[in-house]
């Protein structure tokens, strides 16, 4: 009932061209208008949804993960059809005439099409944004994403050391600067009196302050650091 629904329009055209002249292009027709529906059922749904969770190559599984998606793709959409069907069921009956008058519900072709081909289109957009087709740089560079790091690969240590290293570059110039400052304000208080001593002395005291805060940020970085490196 599903495939009749999903490749009406198709089926309706071929069984005219059967009735007119009973030709093989009416059956070709016929099977031709039942490859999208058997796509849209029991394939597209699952596949776009699992390259959207699992978008590195080699994720589910190093030696056979082209067949894991294969397998987990058909039955994720099945999972996905017979949910979205639940859903429109629960929608009730179209409003329309009362009985005895035949009543029609919401599970129909139109709703089947709108509802899978949203679905596949949304799991695809978020697999493109995660980096699960990165051959679509091919086409334009603006398209090609990379898939995050696994977070135990060489790839993901390397990207966390280059941070770590970044914010010790940064913490280490800002102490430097700040030492600088601090001597700059020395030099000023001793040369000026009154307010603008007090203005100057207040300074220091902000940029001493700031100072050990750098301080103790380097030193928690090193010792993490060093954890990760040594183990100690």
């Amino acid at each position: 009932m599903v495939f009749q629904w999903l490749s009406g329009a198709g089926l309706s055209a071929g069984e005219g061209l059967s009735r007119a002249g009973g030709s093989t292009a009416a059956v070709a027709l016929e099977d031709l208008a039942l490859i999208p529906a058997l796509l849209l059922l029991f394939f597209l749904p699952g596949w776009t949804l699992i390259n959207a969770l699992f978008p590195r190559k080699g994720e589910l599984d190093r030696e056979y993960d082209l067949l894991y998606r294969l397998t987990l793709g058909v039955v994720m959409s099945i999972v996905v059809t017979i949910l979205y069907g639940f859903a429109l069921n629960s929608l009730g009956v179209r409003p329309g005439p009362p009985p005895p008058a035949t009543q029609y519900g919401y599970f129909d072709a139109g709703n089947l099409w709108a509802g899978l081909t949203t679905a596949t289109a949304a799991f695809f957009a978020a697999g493109w944004w995660r980096g699960s087709y990165p051959v679509l740089g091919r086409i334009h560079p603006w398209l090609a994403r990379e898939p995050p790091p696994d977070r135990y690969s060489m790839a993901a240590e390397l990207e966390h050391d280059k941070a770590t290293l970044a914010k010790l570059r940064e913490l280490a110039a800002e102490r430097e600067k700040l030492r600088r400052r601090i001597k700059d304000y020395e030099r000023r208080i001793e040369l000026h009196s009154g307010d603008a001593k007090e203005h100057y002395a207040r300074q220091r005291t902000d940029a001493k302050a700031r100072l050990r805060e750098v301080d103790a940020e380097l030193k928690s970085l090193e010792r993490q650091r060093a954890q990760e490196l040594y183990g100690a």
